[in-house]
């Protein structure tokens, strides 16, 4: 006779689980400080908006073993300890109070952070409302979801609300003192109350102290300016003798929205600090002519879950704001003779084609030295101005005093702006110097190299580029190894054989055939894609717009922003409740957290020489010899070749490629979502801080970009860098590879049994212009 069945009930090890969760949401051993700092301050916060007065303070002690958190802010009461505080998902920041007096969480997620690391945790805390005082505490080892595992007592009132939190470290995880100093620091510079750290102030830094100031030569200050774009602001804004801008804005406004907060940049920083309330979030990276960097402190500014990102509304807020700004300071530098000394500047008025704004910039007069083109303006009024906008030094000779010649720039951008200043608002006769084809070949002298070489050149056009175009051959003046001489469809594209670079690829095509098309690759692009840029399809609005819907898929966050938290904290409700199975909650926790990592080790690490084997040769000889260009590129590509390496380095020994000797693979699942971007040219920036680097990838037509955003659990740098760097994506049939600048570069090598672990988030970042 068979015995009846039995049932078992389902357990979960609440240990394990908050292991799983809080290495998903936050990545860092430091963020029970982070949190428990944030919640401190938040609480001094709320106490505040109450009206009640107080010197506010957090005491912050950190030892190898222990970390404790004091505040005197409003304190929790019983009910909000049971409600909130020690109910994971749960938070009594959610309310219009809280939003008014500033918090920086809402996620009601922080006593997780702390068991991720601690063993044991001590909350002693005074209600500044209700006027309890409890003392409660937890060990990691007895949490339990349906056992009592908390123990809470009551004590007399001292009428000293706030709260302090002591988490207890395993031996097993000891803390670096030194580094968590400096980790905590970073977060609370700004803030306007009192921090001690170890009993040494970490707070009460001005933001405006943080961005260097300028020796000015002029300085702009006015309320209310409108921006564009429904924005208006506060403006403070200097400029420095060598062209160099510093802006500070505050009481923005957005339409009828008031935007909390101030932010101050400066030229050539790169880097964008983000606060909330002055409480530490994000460093970021923002699209800018200027490449503005400095600090953010706005309420609108949301940071994800695990408080390393922000979110994307906030960040495409960000950057709506620093495009106006690029507007709005190029006006008013413009009106200044410092214009002249700001190749940025240069190269907004020459993008935007605001040739009015460009009065300032100097022309070179032969014969004589240089005028500012307002003062050509003037004098041309009088007699015209001869205009030469070649190199034949025997021309310049012919200048004299009665009849000056003026000489355009060499460089590209400024070239532009002075010659189409001089056009509209000069007299000015032109001498032309335009190059052209001195002799065209016949298609019956051209030779099977050179036949072979056109047709390639065609057809790479064609397919990678999308651009039609008639390649022939004849000899060019002005020594230029490529000319186009018709800019309309199909284009017509003359080499000159006698060139070094077209010389160097008929040679290869003739003495070593197999390495002929990747050298006809990377010489269309080095060589032609410059001259056709304009050409080419997706340089267009109508074109970046067809590509983009190409690429643009499900948004793929790794990191939890507060949709994805509602959907994992109203799940686990559902589970614990016995609405859903724990089969069915763990897919649906899997289709609510997805995450990319990537892991490296040092057998996951090849050399490009081997992998890509004729690249470094061929980037030598096909280079433009005008120095770094900071322009939309094509990228790398070797479609016929795969790897199953995720770096790539450059030994010291060879000659690195754009400056870089090393190169990271994006993640399989990005590369298949949204690999098509990068076989398109695009400008790159690059900004890092703490654990974390950011990748900006602008697409040419400067639309739209990809964000890449990289997490470690290791320091990538101790101080916050970047900026704009040179295009040089590596592209190959399996694997994308990304520049990785030298500066950073030591945190992405492995060592011997090393493993590199890399949390990775990406998404579309649209440029508003």
């Amino acid at each position: 006779m068979s015995k009846p069945a039995q049932r078992i009930p389902l357990t979960v090890d609440i240990s394990r689980i908050i292991d799983l969760l809080a290495a998903q949401i936050y990545p860092t051993p430091f963020a029970l400080l982070r949190e428990n700092v944030q919640n401190s301050f938040d609480a001094i916060l709320l106490r505040l908006h109450l009206g009640q007065t107080f010197d506010p303070r957090i005491d912050v002690t950190i030892q190898p073993q222990s970390i404790s958190v004091v505040d005197n802010g409003i304190g929790m009461s019983q009910e909000d300890l049971r409600n909130h505080f020690w109910r994971a998902g749960s938070s009594s920041k959610n309310t219009e109070g809280a939003r008014a007096a500033g918090v920086v969480g809402t996620f009601g997620i922080g006593a997780m952070a702390n068991f991720g690391i601690a063993d044991h945790l001590l909350v002693e805390t005074e209600s500044a409302v209700a006027g309890e005082r409890i003392r409660c505490s937890a060990s990691r080892s007895t949490l339990s979801t349906t056992e009592n595992c908390i123990s809470v007592h009551a004590s007399e009132s001292t009428a000293n609300p706030g709260t302090a939190v002591t988490a207890t470290i395993p031996p097993c995880r000891t803390i670096d003192v030194g580094e968590a100093e400096t980790y905590i620091s970073h977060f609370v510079a700004f803030l306007p109350i009192s921090v001690l750290v170890n009993g040494k102030q970490a707070s009460g830094q001005r933001i405006e102290d943080a961005v260097p100031q300028l020796t000015a030569t002029w300085t702009f200050a006015e309320c209310g300016i409108d921006l564009g774009d429904a924005l208006r602001a506060d403006v403070e804004l200097a400029g420095a003798v060598n062209g160099e801008i510093r802006i500070a804005l505050r009481n923005i406004e957005y339409g009828s929205e008031k935007l909390h907060g101030q932010m101050v940049l400066r030229q050539a920083i790169g880097c964008l600090r983000t606060c909330r309330s002055g409480f530490g979030l994000a460093t970021v990276s923002v699209t800018s002519f200027y490449s503005f960097g400095g600090v953010a402190d706005f309420l609108f500014l949301q940071p994800t879950a695990g408080r390393e990102a922000l979110t994307t509304d906030s960040l495409q807020l960000l950057q709506r704001i620093v495009t106006r700004v690029d507007e709005f300071v190029s006006t008013q530098l413009g009106k200044h003779p410092e214009s002249h000394a700001n190749a940025l500047f240069v190269a907004w008025a020459a993008k935007r084609q605001r040739y009015d704004l460009c009065s300032h910039l100097r022309v070179r007069i032969e014969p004589g030295e240089s005028l500012a083109l307002h003062e050509v303006r003037e004098r041309s009024q009088d007699s015209a101005f001869l205009l030469y906008a070649g190199r034949d030094s025997a021309t310049v000779q012919h200048a004299s005093e009665d009849r000056p010649i003026i000489v355009l720039s060499r460089i590209p951008q400024r070239r532009d702006c002075e010659r189409n200043y001089l056009r509209r608002y000069c007299r000015v006769d032109e001498l032309s110097d335009d190059p052209k084809v001195v002799h065209a070949k016949a298609e019956s002298e051209t030779t099977p190299a050179e036949e072979a070489l056109a047709f390639r050149i065609a057809s790479i056009l064609a397919t990678d580029y999308f651009l039609e175009a008639q390649v022939r051959f004849g000899t060019v003046s002005h020594g230029l190894p490529v000319l186009v001489t018709k800019r309309s469809l199909p284009a017509e594209i003359y080499l000159d054989p006698g060139a070094p670079t077209a010389r160097l690829a008929l040679q290869v095509f003739e003495r070593e055939y197999a390495a002929f098309p990747h050298m006809a690759k990377d010489f269309v692009r080095n060589m032609i894609f410059p001259q056709v840029a304009e050409l080419v399809p997706s340089a267009t609005r109508q074109g970046a717009e067809a590509f983009l819907k190409s690429i643009k898929r499900t948004r793929e966050v790794f990191e939890y922003e507060t949709t994805d938290l509602e959907s994992l904290t109203a799940l686990w409700k559902d589970y614990l409740s016995g609405r859903v199975t724990f089969q069915q909650a763990a897919e649906r926790a899997g289709r609510v957290a997805v995450r990319t990592y990537q892991v490296v080790d040092r057998a996951a690490a090849g050399a490009v020489r081997d992998v890509m084997p004729d690249v470094i040769e061929n980037e030598a000889a096909t280079a433009q010899p005008n120095g770094p260009q900071y322009g939309a590129l094509p990228p790398i590509q070797r479609l016929d070749m795969s790897t199953d390496k995720k770096l790539l380095t450059i030994a010291e020994s060879d000659p690195p490629l754009k400056g870089y000797r090393c190169f990271l693979a994006i993640t399989e699942r990005i590369q298949e979502e949204k690999g098509d971007f990068f076989l398109q040219p695009h400008r790159t920036s690059v900004v890092w801080g703490g654990q974390k680097a950011l990748f900006i990838f602008e697409h040419h037509s400067g639309d739209f970009g990809l964000y890449y955003d990289l997490q470690t659990q290791d320091l990538i740098s101790d101080q916050s860098g970047g900026g704009s760097f040179e295009t040089c994506t590596l592209v190959m049939k399996n694997r994308v590879f990304i520049p990785i600048p030298s500066a950073v570069q030591p945190s992405f090598l492995p060592q011997q049994n090393e493993k590199k672990r890399f949390e990775v988030r990406c998404d579309i970042l649209y440029i508003d212009r």
